[in-house]
Formats: structure tokens, sequence, C-alpha cells
């Protein structure tokens, strides 16, 4: 920390923010609607753009994936919003994340629900993180246990 005298130092920390490490859209750019079929497929259409290689490329690798054809016209479908009866089902939401690397598809849902996807490197900070919580909690109740038999009968 600099002191408050030295104009010259620069403190490092005092425009670090820490980076968001979820897995979401960006800005504006997330799925919306009441509609949740909708948002679905807005993501699977914003998935298959954002990929890179043709929809026939991405059904192909899908169907490896599952072990059977993906109809390019079948991933047509799961990216049109109005086609709601047209659904992707679970299995073929996984196998479209594995293919495109993508997981917004179900992250941004989760999030409705209250949880978060993030990549497994950040696992461990996440345990050390509540590891501290807990520690900080039990230090309290150990003052206060301390604090009741050392001196709390004077």
């Amino acid at each position: 920390m600099k002191d408050r005298a030295d104009a010259r130092t620069l403190d490092l920390l005092d425009d670090w923010t820490a980076p968001d490490v979820t897995v979401h859209y960006d800005g504006d750019t997330a799925p919306r609607g009441p509609d949740l079929d909708q948002r679905i497929a807005q993501a699977v259409s914003r998935t298959l753009s954002d990929d890179g290689r043709s929809r026939e490329e991405i059904a192909e690798a899908m169907g490896a994936v599952l072990g059977h054809r993906m109809p390019k016209n079948t991933l047509d479908g799961y990216a049109a919003p109005s086609r709601g009866d047209h659904a992707i089902s679970l299995a073929r939401a996984i196998a479209l994340m594995e293919v495109t690397g993508d997981v917004r598809v179900v992250a941004q849902e989760l999030r409705r629900l209250g949880y978060a996807v993030i990549p497994d490197r950040y696992l461990g900070a996440v345990e050390e993180a509540m590891t501290a919580e807990q520690i900080e909690h039990l230090e309290a109740k150990r003052k206060i246990a301390r604090r009741a038999w050392r001196g709390g009968h004077r």
C-alpha cells in the first residue's frame, strides 16, 4: 500500500477486480424471453453460430457422440425459437455442448435456479473459500467458548 504523501507510487490493486469465472453470455447477448423453450432455442442458435463450423459438421459430430445419426434439419429445428414443438433433449444438448465446448446452453438456465457453472480448474478455489468461511465460523465459536470458561466467572 502506498503512503498518502507518496503520489508517485502506484497501488497495483486500485483498479483490479476479481475476474468472473462463471460461464455465461456477455452483456446483452444472453437469450431472453419468458418462454424456456424459446430461450433454449436461442442459446442453441447462438452456440451454432459462434462455433465456426457448418451445421452439417456439428450435426455429424453430435451423431458420433450420440451413437446414431443426427440430421442437420433436426439441429436447425432446435435452433428455431418459432419451433416450440421441436425442443432439444438433454442428451442432445449434452452432445452439442461436448462437440462445441459451449456450455452456456444450460449455464444460463442453471443461473436462473441459483447455480453457477464454472470450469473445473476453479473448484479448488471454491473449496478453499468455503473452508476459510468454516474456519472463521469455528474461530468465532472458539473465542466465545474461551471467554465463557476463562473470564466468565470473575
